[in-house]
């Protein structure tokens, strides 16, 4: 099962926000992230739901990192949870420094 942009997308629609809480956002984050199955796929999803909750970044930057993050999971598919969410933060950081 492939994480795509679409369905990270789909857990904003879930309103999560930092208001609510983070431990509200982490549970909100894991229950639109478990059904992806593969560990790596939640570890990216998980990442990036909770990058949304914490800093709220701009859609492009969000958009960016996402896409990026697709692109790498589905070319190298990494396998280490750890690697996957070194991987979101590392094009977050890129993503948010090439759009301001």
């Amino acid at each position: 099962m492939t994480l795509h942009a679409a369905q990270v997308r789909a857990i904003d629609e879930l309103n999560i926000g930092v208001k609510e809480g983070m431990s509200t956002c982490i549970k909100r984050c894991a229950i639109a992230c478990i059904p992806l199955l593969a560990p790596p796929r939640i570890a990216a999803c998980a990442a990036l739901c909770i990058l949304a909750c914490k800093l709220t970044p701009p859609t492009v930057v969000m958009n960016c990192t996402t896409g990026c993050t697709n692109s790498v999971i589905d070319t190298y598919k990494p396998t280490d949870v750890e690697k996957v969410n070194k991987i979101v933060g590392s094009f977050y950081k890129t993503c948010k420094h090439n759009n301001l």
